[in-house]
């Protein structure tokens, strides 16, 4: 028979550490903390002190009241120890983004060199057909010490930076990033901008550009001058006659015409001899004029429209030709033959003008024209600059021959003695006069020979392509 010091000891089924008795529950338990509690069913110590039997050694079936039954539980104790581990894995992570973060800043905040940032990385523009786009804007930081002196450049001539360099000691600097489609084709446009900063940490860094242009040169050049009030049609001959006599017009074009500059343009015009037939009402007008401009265009591999225009309270309208420039968008040409009621001259000398003329034209403004070889551009706005020199001319003309009677008075007949008052204003007179009509003579040359009178107020345009 065994001693009772060498009964078994009842232990933790988990970790074998030796089970504690708590007779309040009537329940064995492991006292260890790091393993949790394990409750075990089993009878109470007996008197003589001697220890159960291990969980390992009961029988499978034991007697009723007597037998042992491992009971899993997790109370709170046994959850907290995982608690406590997960706790500590996030503090540890924690500290190892901090300490990451800090190395990544270190060359610059330990070294005393500044540090360029530049966010976003990336601007995208969509113009959606309509041909406007608004700015858009990147930031420039200087995240280390010290003075940071940057300079932006992109590698796109239709995108523009405001400022392209700036200083910055703290803080931030923004930067406008505006774009031009007026003269890029519809598509994917890309382009990159670098930001240098010599000396800094993180320098250069690049700013990618994605431009989508959905419209065409020509749509928005037609938008931008007109508006809605136009309809563009192509492939179709104009439901127009040339002549009283039901001509029809006849447009040809060519699959090989293309769009050309604002320079070639003008050369191809003043040589063209369309302007130099006459114009005969009710026998050879605007209609015919402007037929003929389009099919010799067409020939010489310039692409071409017939245009109409309906103008306010006119039954009859009036028929010019279209362009579109490479470089100044759409153009309006009026190459209608020399019409002596068409034209407004000062001095009565018509043998000057210049036919082929540059036509302004806007709905509900009224239709301009300037003769080609005087006009500075297509815009609506160098019409209104030019009516505006021409009325200031014709305002310096009327002064210039008012003075001219008022010396000519002081000093028809009259013998004025030298170094009186009357001859010194005489000489003041006379010195004017020359002055006001070397200003005159170089308005008048800028101006051309002819003012061309306008034929009323744009209602409605038709372009045929």
């Amino acid at each position: 028979m065994a001693r009772e010091s060498d009964a078994p000891v009842l232990r933790c089924p988990h970790c074998g550490t030796a089970l504690s008795y708590d007779p309040g529950t009537g329940l064995w338990y492991c006292p260890w903390s790091g393993c949790g509690a394990v409750a075990i069913a089993a009878p109470a110590p007996p008197a003589s002190g001697r220890t159960p039997q291990t969980a390992a050694e009961v029988p499978a079936e034991a007697p009723a009241g007597g037998g042992l039954e491992t009971l899993p539980f997790e109370p709170e104790e046994e959850r907290r120890p995982r608690r406590a581990w997960r706790v500590l894995v996030a503090t540890g992570a924690v500290i190892t983004s901090i300490a990451v973060l800090a190395l990544g800043l270190s060359p610059a905040l330990w070294s005393g060199r500044p540090a360029l940032n530049v966010s976003p990385d990336e601007l995208v523009w969509d113009e959606g057909g309509s041909g406007a786009l608004l700015p858009l804007a990147f930031s420039i930081e200087n995240g280390g010490r010290g003075r940071l002196d940057w300079r932006a450049e992109c590698d796109a001539p239709w995108l523009t930076l405001s400022p392209a360099s700036g200083t910055l000691d703290a803080g931030l600097g923004i930067v406008t990033a505006s774009v031009d489609v007026t003269s890029l084709p519809a598509g994917t446009h890309r382009a990159v901008c670098t930001v240098a900063a010599p000396g800094a940490h993180n320098s250069p860094q690049t700013v990618d550009v994605v431009l989508t242009v959905r419209s065409t040169v020509e749509s928005r050049s037609i938008v931008e001058v007109m508006g809605d009030s136009v309809d563009v049609i192509y492939d179709a001959q104009p439901p127009y006659v040339a002549d009283p006599f039901g001509s029809p017009i006849v447009l040809v074009n060519r699959e090989s015409a293309r769009d050309v500059t604002w320079a070639e343009l003008v050369r191809f015009l003043l040589a063209d001899p369309t302007d130099e037939s006459p114009y005969v009402q009710d026998e050879r007008m605007c209609g015919a004029f402007a037929e003929q401009l389009h099919n010799n265009a067409e020939k010489a591999g310039i692409r071409a429209a017939w245009v109409s225009l309906d103008l306010k309270e006119r039954e009859i309208g009036h028929a010019l030709n279209a362009f579109v420039t490479t470089d100044r968008g759409l153009v309006f040409i009026d190459s209608t033959g020399d019409d002596p009621s068409a034209v407004f001259s000062p001095d009565a000398r018509r043998d000057g003008c210049e036919c082929d003329r540059v036509a302004y034209v806007r709905v509900g403004s009224e239709y301009g024209l300037i003769s080609v070889d005087r006009a500075s551009g297509p815009s609506y706005e160098t019409y209104v600059a030019y009516s505006r020199a021409w009325d200031e001319y014709l305002a310096d003309v009327a002064a210039f021959n008012s003075l001219v009677e008022e010396y000519n008075s002081l000093v028809r007949g009259r013998t004025l003695t030298a170094g009186s008052e009357e001859a010194r204003r005489a000489l003041r007179m006379r010195a004017d006069l020359d002055a006001r009509l070397r200003d005159i003579e170089i308005q008048r040359e800028l101006l051309g020979p002819c003012r061309w009178i306008s034929l009323g107020v744009v209602e409605y345009v038709r372009l045929y392509w």
